[in-house]
């Protein structure tokens, strides 16, 4: 009787064995089946990421590229900066000198309709000689009563060329004393 007592003892424990050793195995496979969506999921991200390097660098070559010509791009306008303030002091320099010089052919002006002569009446040979010269300013011979004084300066004409049409215009400075 006590056999049989240890024989239903070990065939109960052999049974829940089994049970559990079938659960155990169910519970394998369903991890082995994760596993494989696991390793199906990193190697995807694996992929992904490879994906994002090849991507940032090529941003970076183009992003390199794009600042190489943004550099080059901002040295040729600091060029043409420099040269515009070049051209803006010669051209304030020149207004200068035009002005100058307009002052200069205003009072020559003036001085000319004082001394104009009324039909060389009460006037000397000497002023009705200078009534037939040429203005003073654009006169290219020293006149005889300035000799001591420095002659006058001829006056400078610039061209300034509207060949295409736009409304800036350019003066050359090549080609200025041409005229």
């Amino acid at each position: 009787m006590i056999s049989a007592l240890v024989d239903g003892v070990l065939l109960l424990a052999l049974v829940i064995t089994t049970w559990k050793m079938v659960a155990m195995y169910r519970e394998l496979k369903r991890l082995g089946s994760y596993h494989m969506d696991y390793q199906r999921i990193f190697d995807q991200t694996a992929l992904a990421l490879d994906g994002i390097e090849v991507s940032i660098q090529e941003l970076n070559v183009r992003g390199a590229q794009v600042l190489n010509a943004l550099g080059s791009r901002m040295d040729d306008a600091r060029e043409l900066i420099a040269e515009i303030d070049s051209l803006t002091r010669e051209a304030k320099r020149q207004q200068s000198v035009l002005r100058a010089e307009l002052k200069e052919l205003s009072k020559a002006t003036a001085m000319m309709a004082q001394r104009k002569p009324d039909d060389g009446a009460g006037f000397s040979e000497k002023a009705k000689a200078e009534k037939h010269l040429p203005h003073p300013l654009l006169a290219s011979a020293p006149r005889p009563e300035t000799a001591g004084v420095a002659a006058p300066r001829a006056t400078r004409i610039h061209r300034i060329d509207d060949t295409f049409g736009s409304p800036f215009r350019s003066v050359s400075m090549s080609q200025k004393d041409d005229l």
